[in-house]
């Protein structure tokens, strides 16, 4: 097989895992997002015509906001669609100097998330207590925090070696 043939494979794999882990991010988004939508009318509902109480609201609302924000900055990051200031990379695009400034923010955000992605794993490896409803392990509600650290790392990784290549043309 030519090598040209395997980098062919290996980049049509990767947009597939690609495609596949964004729609899982954005799918995950929107549950969490419906399922607060819900739980807080429910809620409002509940204190108008008390028929039931939601003593299980705070941990529910506390568990989906976490997952829908993390994953959601991932999907965002993973599409570069992402909050940025875009004035002066604007005005670069396309140009040496462009890239060379697009590199160099990329690798200074690499750093910040890789720092998050370590220390949000190590809190959540040492997360030992209990829900106080649900009596689940807290560090299940942590997962969100490293496992969108870590998709985060990835996709600066790709951005770096976009910008890189883009620089040596």
């Amino acid at each position: 097989m030519h090598e040209s043939g395997l980098l062919s494979r290996l980049g049509n794999f990767a947009g597939i895992i690609d495609r596949g882990l964004v729609f899982l991010l954005r799918t995950i988004c929107v549950g969490c997002f419906v399922l607060l939508l819900l739980i807080l009318a429910g809620n409002v509902f509940v204190r108008y015509f008390p028929v039931t109480a939601f003593y299980w609201f705070d941990e529910v609302v506390e568990w989906t906001f976490a997952w829908m924000v993390f994953f959601g900055a991932a999907a965002l990051w993973a599409r570069d669609e992402h909050f940025r200031l875009e004035w002066i990379s604007d005005k670069l695009r396309g140009t040496r100097r462009g890239h060379l400034l697009s590199a160099a923010l990329e690798l200074i955000s690499l750093i910040f998330i890789a720092v998050f992605f370590y220390e949000s794993l190590r809190l959540t490896m040492l997360a030992k207590d209990w829900t106080p409803v649900f009596n689940v392990p807290r560090r299940w509600l942590y997962t969100c925090m490293p496992l969108s650290g870590a998709i985060m790392v990835a996709y600066s990784i790709r951005n770096i070696i976009r910008e890189t290549r883009a620089l040596t043309r």
